[in-house]
């Protein structure tokens, strides 16, 4: 075991605590590989420093967020041993809230408990009664050795003697004489005011940093299970003794501490089990075994598939998100399919993403067979985390599905997620952008900002009737709170379970008989503009079309007030708008879909038909 591979400098506890620079090397070092770090079981850690040092965590098959809070440190010839309390924090409406202080429920309960829990390090002290217990870190100042230790009590119980009691809210509220009625018992007399199986809890934590130092070292650790009974801290107070549990997992040399005092909730102090070679020996780390099977395929890139009907806004949620992904390294790569033979989404969307566009067709149908071809030729030019399959607007997800069960050996399935347009919502709609609804595991609710409140209150209600299973997010320019993507493909991985787009269903027989959307009527046709064009030319071009237009893109040189600028032309759902052309689009042309379109033609040109 060589702390320099991980600390690349000598140790030097005399200027500052080295103890969490070598927890924070641990957390961050796992991470600057994030598929290692969520193999081990890492959801998501947040460092803060503004008081003490500090850090909060999820884990994989814990529901809670962990702190850790640096407390103290001190060394002798061979060793530094530095000292964190371990906190558990459970999210205000998880009913294991009801075992823990009252003080801990008060605090869940009130405004602002998840903001002083991500910043742990200001509001350590007020939140100490969600303190279950305590790590500890001895590290070799030879750098050859490191052990971690969890320590807490197996059931972290108080017996209020007195009892606790509350005057009732109505009572509270008159005057003297009435207040002076009984008290309302919380806790009666000699009942159990909090009784939290606090190591636990801290366990999966544990395992997980523990985890995390066996492959960063390289080395697999000692691992032993101790076990003390907690001394009376205070003869006046009216806790139990409870035993102290302490698992150690020690990597290369080791010191033999002496037993040191612990704080755990509301300051209270006791002596906890001492590092020594006693104890039980184990074999593996608690939890690892299953966490290592979980998934045999857990090392290919996740892919994720975006689906949503003709001019919903795909691709600008997609751009969105691409954004999100970029600013934290979390390299994504992108398919993208366009119905057209020219493929505008695929230019959008370039920059520091790398684009694969399969055009002139549907991967749900006629370019099937194109959809392992052009994803081996993406994953061999981007390695990438995260792959997300933009769908034409008429792709029928379920048939996406079906061809995603011959992809498992380069991709592991992600989340469906389907952009609905609320402008054009309708729940008597049906075919394929009913079928996107029912088949989404998350479905946005785009363009929420152009409907009415009340329109919109509509819409969520009949998605959630289409589609109960799914998470239903409002969404204003394709904007939503992209970690929740992230944290609920996690929380399915974890589950093991079947997100609601791979629920078995029986298909229509409309369904079944279409080979692809030719069959269905639908069809495109691109008419080049080498010419300038004016607003009204292109709105005259979409009346052209006929009402059987859903969708029309491109790129064109605009003139109005004397100027010519090259603007990107979006049509859908009776809205015309233009943005900023991306810097590599030299074709000016215009993109119509529908079904039974008529003849087009540009400013002094013939027309141009399907």
């Amino acid at each position: 075991m060589r702390l320099a591979t991980l600390l690349p400098r000598p140790l030097s506890p005399e200027t500052d605590a080295e103890s969490p620079s070598i927890l924070n090397c641990l957390l961050t070092g796992i991470h600057l590989d994030r598929k290692r770090a969520r193999g081990l079981g890492w959801r998501g850690v947040h460092t803060s420093n503004q008081l003490y040092a500090a850090w909060t965590c999820r884990v994989a098959d814990s529901p809670h967020v962990y702190g850790l809070v640096f407390q103290e440190e001190h060394s002798d010839d061979s060793f530094l041993y530095g000292t964190f309390t371990a906190h558990v924090f459970p999210y205000a409406a998880d009913p294991v809230l009801d075992i823990f202080p009252l003080q801990a429920l008060s605090l869940a309960m009130g405004e602002g408990y998840e903001e002083s829990v991500r910043n742990l390090s200001l509001h350590a002290p007020e939140l100490a009664p969600f303190c279950m217990g305590k790590f500890q870190l001895v590290t070799a100042l030879d750098g050859t050795g490191l052990t971690l230790s969890v320590s807490a009590p197996a059931r972290y119980r108080q017996i209020s003697q007195r009892g606790i009691a509350a005057q009732h809210h109505a009572a509270s509220e008159c005057n003297g004489a009435q207040a002076a009625q009984p008290l309302e018992w919380i806790v009666p007399p000699g009942g159990v005011e909090h009784d939290v199986p606090a190591f636990r809890l801290l366990l999966r934590l544990f395992t997980t940093v523990a985890a995390t130092a066996l492959t960063l070292f390289g080395e697999e650790p000692r691992l032993s299970l101790h076990m003390t009974q907690q001394t009376q801290p205070d003869a006046g107070r009216e806790d139990t003794l409870p035993q102290i549990l302490s698992l150690q997992a020690r990597l290369g040399t080791g010191p033999q501490a002496p037993a040191r005092a612990a704080c755990y909730g509301n300051g209270r102090t006791g002596t906890v089990a001492a590092l020594t070679a006693d104890g039980k020996v184990m074999t593996h780390l608690p939890g690892r075994q299953r966490q290592g099977t979980a998934c045999t395929n857990a090392n290919l890139p996740v892919m994720h598939i975006l689906t949503g009907f003709l001019g919903a806004g795909k691709t600008t949620f997609l751009r969105r998100w691409l954004d999100y992904l970029n600013g934290r390294e979390q390299y994504a790569a992108v398919i993208q399919n366009e119905f057209g033979h020219i493929g505008l989404d695929a230019s959008l969307t370039r920059g520091e993403t790398h684009v694969e566009a399969l055009d002139e067709g549907c991967v749900c149908c006629s370019l099937a067979d194109s959809l392992r071809p052009g994803l081996q030729r993406l994953l061999d030019a981007a390695p990438a985390e995260q792959i997300i399959l933009e769908t034409t607007g008429l792709a029928n997800p379920v048939n996406v599905l079906e061809s995603m069960k011959d992809l498992d050996d380069l991709v592991q399935p992600g989340l469906v997620i389907t952009v609905a347009d609320a402008l054009i919502w309708d729940v008597s709609c049906s075919g394929i952008s009913m079928a996107q609804v029912e088949q989404a595991d998350v479905i946005i609710a785009n363009k929420s900002d152009a409907v009415s409140r009340q329109q919109l209150e509509t819409m969520m209600h009949d998605l959630r009737r289409c589609n109960p299973k799914a998470v239903i997010l409002p969404a204003v320019q394709g904007n939503i709170s992209f970690a929740i993507l992230d944290s609920l493909h996690t929380a399915w991985l974890d589950a093991q379970g079947l997100p609601p787009s791979r629920t078995p269903r029986l298909q229509t027989m409309k369904a079944l008989r279409a080979s692809n959307h030719a069959d269905e009527g639908f069809a495109s046709f691109c008419l080049k503009l080498p010419q300038p064009v004016s607003v009204k030319d292109i709105e005259s071009m979409v009346d052209c079309a006929g009402p059987g237009l859903f969708r029309a893109k491109g790129v064109v040189d605009l003139c109005g007030d004397g100027t010519i600028t090259p603007a990107v032309a979006q049509y859908a759902a009776g809205r015309l708008e233009f943005e900023e052309v991306p810097e590599e689009s030299d074709e000016r042309y215009m993109v119509f879909i529908g079904v039974n379109l008529s003849p087009v033609h540009a400013p002094d040109s013939p027309p141009t038909t399907a």
